[in-house]
């Protein structure tokens, strides 16, 4: 980068945005805070952005810090991620550093690097500029392929309109996809790999969404692995026995044969399906008085 002086100290690259002290200090700041405590700290803090409630801070088991998802959408997806068992570790929010690079990218590619301009009564009016921001990718995950090779994806996510097109304003749409392309560059460039995800994805379909949220839920609840274990044998016999009989029989059965309340018996069916141990298409609605979708599916990252 070369210091431009007509501008206050900014600091720019060809044409493209500034980048002022407020950018690099909360570059500095989101850094030094990942030294002390060596843990991943989402960039993008939900204080920050105007998510109308959509927004969600969810246990983070890597770090002491939430996972930060800014949508109903975000907060699906990590759901789904989260479930999938060759995904080994989730980071939300991920900043595409350094700032040069991206950049760079978006000057060769002669296009608009994402910018804003500040707002506050905190704000320096020297400051209150339109300038670049730090580009964050959604996720950035690490897993495991079919080889069992460790590898490392960003995940894009976008929603769609029936029209394919990630906004109903062209200009919208058009400033969507140059971000995009940017994204897709920097991660070449730093040997990632990366996919978009659009609410397309079978993850987002309501009943699949509802059941996995079920099963999320219920999986925090304190069983027995003896009983949990009882349980999947006994649902299991049953599916093969009984496989047109009704979700409500099969609790009352298996709960009259393992001395065990309905509640709890519906408690294990869906911890058990969160682990992945019952052959269940949580992808079809599931309702008491019918049949579950039985079927066997393997969820992986791909």
């Amino acid at each position: 980068m070369q210091e431009n002086h007509e501008n206050l100290g900014f600091v720019r690259i060809g044409n493209q945005p500034p980048v002022t002290s407020l950018t690099l200090n909360r570059i500095a700041k989101w850094e030094a805070q990942a030294v002390k405590t060596k843990q991943y700290t989402p960039y993008i803090k939900l204080k920050r952005t105007p998510t109308v409630g959509k927004g969600s801070k969810i246990f983070n088991p890597e770090s002491d810090d939430s996972h930060e998802t800014l949508s109903i959408m975000e907060t699906r997806l990590l759901r789904y991620l989260d479930f999938l068992p060759n995904v080994i570790s989730i980071k939300t929010q991920y900043p595409l550093l350094p700032i040069k690079t991206t950049l760079e990218i978006a000057d060769a590619m002669r296009v608009k690097h994402p910018s804003y301009t500040p707002k506050g009564k905190h704000i320096r009016p020297f400051l209150k500029v339109n300038q670049a921001v730090v580009m964050t990718t959604d996720y950035l995950i690490d897993y495991s392929d079919e080889d069992g090779v460790f590898k490392q994806c960003a995940i894009a996510l976008k929603g769609v309109n029936e029209d394919g097109l990630f906004s109903e304003k062209q200009k919208r749409d058009v400033n969507i996809r140059n971000k995009l392309n940017i994204e897709v560059e920097f991660c070449r460039i730093d040997g990632l790999g990366w996919r978009l995800v659009t609410s397309a994805m079978q993850c987002f379909e309501e009943d699949f969404a509802r059941n996995l949220l079920e099963a999320e839920v219920r999986s925090e609840l304190e069983i027995d692995e003896v009983l949990l274990v009882k349980v999947e044998e006994a649902f299991k016999h049953r599916f093969r026995e009984m496989p047109r009989a009704c979700f409500t029989a099969l609790l009352s059965s298996i709960a009259l044969q393992l001395n065990h309340s309905t509640g709890k018996i519906r408690g294990s069916f869906w911890k058990l399906i969160w682990q992945k141990r019952l052959p269940v298409d949580i992808s079809k609605e599931i309702i008491f008085n019918r049949p579950l979708p039985i079927g066997e599916k393997i969820w992986n990252w791909q």
